[in-house]
């Protein structure tokens, strides 16, 4: 991540872009969790949930409102580049995904 500060109501609504330059939506939210964040990129009507850890977002950059990540090894080949939201389900408050 960038050396700059900021806090998350600085950048939601910035361009998510995986390390292959695909463009995965924009930030719309943050869940929190005991262990880490977790960042809704949403695009149209699918959304990804992705672990929000340096080792994962590569970059932040305030200036271009752009956000890189590196998706978890498996991630793609498990869910695609995208998660569609008719797959998640929500139960009394914690995120199910179906088979």
């Amino acid at each position: 991540m960038t050396d700059l500060k900021w806090k998350i109501k600085d950048i939601l609504g910035f361009e998510v872009y995986d390390n292959k330059s695909n463009k995965l939506g924009l930030l719309s939210d943050v869940m929190t969790t005991g262990a880490n964040d977790i960042w809704v990129i949403k695009s149209h009507e699918e959304e990804l949930l992705i672990p929000a850890l340096k080792s994962i977002v590569t970059e932040v950059n305030i200036l271009r409102k752009k956000i890189f990540v590196t998706l978890p090894e498996g991630y793609e080949s498990m869910y695609g580049s995208k998660i569609k939201i008719d797959d998640i389900l929500e139960y009394a408050g914690y995120i199910v995904y179906e088979d």
